[in-house]
């Protein structure tokens, strides 16, 4: 690339060409990886791994390739859009087998053979067709005969289909109906969140070596809204950036600069969207401008539309709360709980919260976990995230945000008087509760695998990941107990999760 030599990239940060180095292992991607590596130990016959186009499905499948033991024959077919026959000669022809004649049934056999002499060794073969999608009826059948050769306890021939979402319609049809039944495992790749976005960004450029660009948070922000955590849509966004960049002979990027980028990737057409107004927001318009004239609140020589735009102005209702500056807002004492939820989801970068009195659920569904850690709050400075802080208020009780902690002072968010901020000490004596919300990753099969990749990376842990808590593992758990002021246990409990949890991305208890 152009700017590589001028940024100091040993390589090209955001190229649109499937990479495992650059594999950024968000939660997702770990587990889409998890059910593969399932579906081949555990010899389920097929799985299917679906995702949005630039979802990063190839990226994955080439790292899933690179990970697979000396034991797994593998065959990659990338361009299936050929008749049965010849995706028969390119499996074989992946796998290094030769048929004694070009016809179905030398092939077929050729196949077998191979395939009974590799279980003899007890070896694997693995089959993945990318773009899978693009099969025909008759070679997705095809494949399905093919898991027919098996010996009389095990199939020999593992099958991953990798495509887009259509795939699943495709499978699911009546013509495919016994295929369908036989997909054991299964994976949708869902799009990073923000969080996961900014880690994405800086993980690429910190793997080309580029350490001294930074990416601004306003400019992540502009790149998440335009990419929807499509990470191909994220690199194209960061390319044309750095290109921008260059061509102006700066390396400190800024939003504007972003902006500037993504105007030049969006299509023409898509200028005219962004001052229309839909139909509901007119009749709200109209509406306000019928109740301000009627009341006298503005004459006709005034620009009515002047007021109205300062009547506005940063100003949304949503269900029972309004949104001012950015925070959930209530009266109602009965709602300030729900209000609290909703402003530490915000503070998380959750979109698309609806203002509702059932917060509480959006919790769960958006991935979070929850942990009570009492009345102290040293523990929340410790945890260095933000909390909702439950306090005495008169004979009741209230709950406010802990935003940021800055030597002695708070920052505390109130549903009902927005930000405040407060010496520590006036407060402290107050709480009866408090709760975060973090991301639990220790949960499920895979959990101690995921503690001793965790705590290898902290440079805790050098021993190979067996997903066992044996001494060892105990022994570097103990080492980050002891080094995060945590109880000395061994064991992988919830605080010591939340502490885990708390890596590159999650929101901090510093201002913003």
């Amino acid at each position: 690339m152009i700017y590589n030599k001028f940024f100091g990239f040993r390589e090209e940060p955001f190229g649109v060409t499937p990479n495992p180095k650059f594999l950024y292992m968000s939660k997702n991607y770990e587990e889409a990886i998890a059910h593969l590596n399932f579906g081949i130990s555990e010899n389920k016959g097929f799985v299917m791994l679906t995702g949005e186009v630039g979802s990063g499905k190839t990226t994955l499948i080439r790292y899933l390739l690179n990970n697979l033991g000396h034991d797994t024959h593998t065959s990659l077919i990338i361009n299936p859009k050929v008749d049965p026959l010849e995706l028969l000669k390119l499996i074989n022809y992946d796998f290094g087998v030769t048929a004694a004649d070009s016809a179905e049934k030398d092939n077929l056999e050729a196949l077998n053979n191979f395939l009974l002499d590799a279980f003899s060794k007890n070896e694997k073969a693995v089959l993945i067709i990318d773009e899978a999608q693009e099969l025909s009826l008759e070679s997705l059948e095809f494949i399905r005969l093919l898991s027919n050769l098996e010996t009389d306890t095990k199939k020999l021939l593992q099958v991953i289909l990798v495509g887009q979402p259509e795939l699943k319609r495709i499978v699911a049809s009546e013509p495919l109906k016994q295929l369908d039944q036989r997909i054991a495992v299964r994976y949708h790749l869902e799009p990073l969140s923000r969080d996961d976005t900014t880690i994405y960004i800086n993980h690429r450029l910190r793997i080309a070596g580029g350490g001294v660009i930074i990416f601004p948070t306003k400019g992540m922000k502009h790149i998440y809204k335009y990419s929807h955590g499509i990470p191909r849509l994220i690199n194209l966004a960061c390319d044309r950036t750095l290109l921008f960049s260059y061509s102006e002979g700066k390396t400190n990027i800024d939003a504007g600069m972003v902006r500037k980028a993504l105007r030049d990737l969006r299509s023409p057409d898509s200028k005219g969207r962004i001052g229309s107004l839909r139909p509901a927001m007119v009749g709200v318009f109209i509406f306000l401008l019928i109740v301000i004239l009627a009341y006298g609140n503005v004459s006709r020589e005034d620009s009515y539309f002047e007021k109205i735009s300062s009547m506005l102005k940063g100003v949304k209702i949503e269900g029972d709360f309004f949104i001012s500056d950015g925070i959930y807002k209530v009266s109602n004492e009965e709602l300030f709980e729900a209000a609290c939820t909703l402003n530490l989801l915000n503070i998380w970068g959750e979109k698309d919260l609806k203002g509702s009195a059932e917060a509480d659920k959006e919790i769960a569904k958006r991935g979070f976990s929850v942990y009570k850690f009492g009345s102290d709050i040293d523990k929340a400075v410790k945890f260095n995230m933000p909390s909702i802080l439950y306090m005495k208020h008169g004979n009741t009780n209230k709950c406010v945000v802990l935003r940021w902690v800055v030597e002695n002072d708070a920052m505390l968010i109130d549903p009902r008087e927005g930000k405040n901020v407060l010496p520590v000490k006036t407060f402290k004596n107050m709480v009866t509760e408090g709760v975060v919300f973090y991301k639990d990753r220790y949960r499920g099969n895979n959990r101690i695998l995921l503690l001793q990749q965790e705590l290898k990376a902290r440079g805790l842990y050098d021993y190979p990941a067996t997903g066992e808590l044996e001494p060892r593992t105990k022994q570097a758990l103990m080492k980050f107990q002891e080094r995060e002021g945590l109880v000395k246990t061994g064991e992988l409990d919830e605080e010591t999760a939340v502490m885990l949890s708390n890596t590159e991305g999650v929101p901090k208890l510093v201002p913003e």
